[in-house]
Formats: C-alpha cells, sequence, structure tokens
C-alpha cells in the first residue's frame, strides 16, 4: 500500500463518509467511480487516481466493494481515535460538543476549558467543563493531539499560547482572525463568514 499524500486525506476522509451512508441507508454492496463523483463532486479520474494507493477492491464493469473500500480507506487514515480538547463554551462551542460525529470511534473530546465560572465543573455529552487556568495541568494527562478555539477573536492569540504550550501540536481555529504558533504546530482556521461569502462568489459566477 502506497504512502498517501496530505492531499488526498480529505478527500479519503470524505469517501469514507459516502461509503458509510451508501452501506448504512441504501444497503450498496458495490459503488462504481461514477456514483462517488456525482455525490462528492470529484472527478472519475481523481477517485479512481486515489482509491489506487490501496489494495484491489473493485471488480471491472462493476464497482468497489463498497465495505472492503471503506476498511481500507480507514486502515490507512483513521489509524488511531483523535483525542481533542475545545476552549470556548459559549453558543458554538456548545454546537461542536453536541455534535454527534465528535464522539465517535473516530474523534473523542476529552475536556472543555471556559473562563466563565457558571459552565466550570458541569459535564456535556459525557465531557467536563474545566477553568481555563487549569488547561495546562489537564491537556498533558488527557493526551489531546488537538485544540479547538471557539473563544472570542480578543482571546484566541492567548488559549493558541496555551495550546501550544501543552505540546498540542494541531489547532482547529474557528476564531475569526489569525493565530501565531511555534514552529511545528499546524492550523486549520475555519471562518464561516468567510466561507458563505466566498461560496456567494462562486455562485454568481
Amino acid at each position: 500500500m502506497k504512502k498517501v499524500s496530505q492531499k488526498t486525506i480529505p478527500r479519503a476522509l470524505l469517501y469514507v463518509r459516502t461509503l458509510e451512508n451508501l452501506i448504512r441507508k441504501e444497503k450498496r454492496d458495490y459503488v462504481s467511480s461514477k456514483v462517488l463523483s456525482q455525490i462528492t463532486g470529484f472527478t472519475d479520474v481523481q477517485i479512481r487516481k486515489d482509491i489506487s494507493h490501496f489494495k484491489k477492491v473493485g471488480k471491472p464493469r462493476v464497482g468497489y466493494q463498497t465495505k472492503k473500500l471503506k476498511e481500507a480507506l480507514e486502515a490507512l487514515v483513521l489509524q488511531n481515535t483523535v483525542h481533542v480538547s475545545l476552549f470556548g463554551v459559549g453558543n458554538l462551542g456548545m454546537a461542536i460538543m453536541k455534535y454527534p460525529e465528535f464522539h465517535s470511534a473516530k474523534i473523542k473530546f476529552v475536556n472543555a476549558f471556559d473562563s466563565d465560572p457558571k459552565k466550570i465543573g458541569k459535564v456535556i455529552n459525557g465531557v467536563k467543563i474545566y477553568s481555563i487556568k487549569d488547561a495546562t495541568r489537564i491537556i498533558p494527562k488527557s493526551r489531546a493531539q488537538i485544540g479547538v478555539i471557539a473563544t472570542p477573536e480578543e482571546k484566541s492569540q492567548e488559549i493558541a499560547d496555551i495550546i501550544s504550550s501543552c505540546g498540542v501540536k494541531g489547532i482547529v481555529n474557528f476564531s475569526p482572525t489569525s493565530v501565531s504558533v511555534p514552529e511545528g504546530v499546524s492550523v486549520k482556521n475555519i471562518d464561516l463568514s468567510i466561507e458563505f461569502l466566498a461560496l456567494f462568489c462562486d455562485i454568481q459566477g
């Protein structure tokens, strides 16, 4: 099996989700690259190229075996459960904590942090909320690999500094501003307003 590139991983994860739906809802044993193309929006060529990383899971003129393809993709890109720490339990943070996919065998929130005394000590979907002041003590013990920033903009850099100081190498930043991190720490910025406006520009043509 070839080593998958970083560019392939997001597509592979989308393939996994698509295959899960085809198996669970439609009870499909096989699926063609054409069908995957129609669902995911990627081209037939791109899908076949991506799947060529894996052992043979298809039959000519029949398609790929859905369960075997899903298992092969998961074995390569989802080898371990991802442990996540959340910072900021406001409206956005609460919505993130309640999202079912973030309490699965693939993604597990291990703790959450906030500065509001009324929230500290509460448990949401099995995840306990701690004071931000305790983060440097708790995060290393929980072995979190990713920190999520869902705090107000003015607090985002402070939180990024705390996450980095705990040895966490990945940050998902929902705050509408960029943060600076040390070398070796990766940041994924998700600004929902930019995503909406970018999509609007696309459909305007």
